[in-house]
């Protein structure tokens, strides 16, 4: 391998490289913009009235308490919930 294939093949490497920072950048660009609309639109929310449970008011919400969503650990005989 001579020194002119030597430096083509930096110069392709570092044209790679570079490539896929352009690449990774407008992906962060893009993530950065996604994270901001996500939080004007929660901001939103949180002042809409119309929206349950995103101004604080979760008992106003729909769905399940979380509570009923785990249910209880109980014995294998099915008596009382383990350490009562």
């Amino acid at each position: 391998m001579t020194a002119h294939d030597d430096r083509q093949d930096h110069e392709a490497k570092a044209e790679e490289v570079e490539r896929e920072l352009d690449e990774m950048q407008e992906r962060a660009d893009r993530l950065g913009d996604e994270i901001e609309d996500t939080g004007d639109e929660w901001e939103r929310r949180k002042a809409d009235d119309r929206v349950p449970g995103a101004a604080g008011r979760p008992s106003e919400a729909d769905g399940p308490d979380p509570e009923a969503e785990y249910p209880t650990k109980r014995d294998p005989e099915g008596g009382e919930p383990e350490g009562s």
